[in-house]
């Protein structure tokens, strides 16, 4: 999803006359530490779908880093709008996330909707939201079809309107 709201922010800022050459003059502090979120995401469900480790201790930790260099990120960029609204979705992730034992709580119903078999424990990091999910709310229950099939959560919508509104300004910015 976030692939293709990309490249949609890159459409919309050309449109309004945007460019991606503008973003050398966005200040933007610490991108490597998504750069590093990002690969200790993808180790974490490479490692989970090829069974060399399991959700538990080991996944929680390495998701709780994750997180702290996000809002790590977040926070030395505080004075952009756009990074706070993307990192309000990361925080309402990470909050539904760490009450359910560092798993994101799924719905099956979504799924169907979304017209995807639900295989959600042997996709890494999921679970199937029952009677002891917390904030079950907060998960991956509202079906995304528009370009593919997902299930995403409502810190997903936030992070995606935060990061399309930064590519969008970032593509409008002009040198002082």
């Amino acid at each position: 999803m976030f692939i293709h709201l990309i490249i949609l922010s890159i459409i919309i800022g050309y449109i309004l006359k945007g460019r991606l050459s503008n973003f050398e003059y966005v200040e933007l502090k610490g991108s490597y530490l998504i750069a590093v979120g990002f690969l200790i995401e993808f180790g974490i469900v490479m490692a989970m779908r090829k069974s060399i480790i399991t959700s538990g201790y080991l996944t929680f930790s390495m998701n709780l880093l994750m997180y702290i260099l996000i809002f790590i990120f977040v926070y030395l960029n505080r004075k952009n709008v756009f990074l706070l609204i993307v990192g309000l979705g990361a925080f309402l992730n990470a909050i539904v996330i760490f009450l359910n034992g560092g798993t994101m709580p799924v719905s099956a119903k979504a799924y169907e909707a979304a017209g995807l078999t639900c295989t959600v424990n042997n996709e890494g990091l999921y679970n199937l939201i029952d009677g002891s999910t917390r904030l079950w709310i907060l998960g991956d229950v509202i079906p995304y079809t528009i370009i593919g099939k997902f299930v995403i959560s409502i810190g997903d919508v936030v992070i995606a309107v935060g990061l399309m509104l930064f590519i969008i300004n970032g593509m409008r910015k002009r040198s002082s």
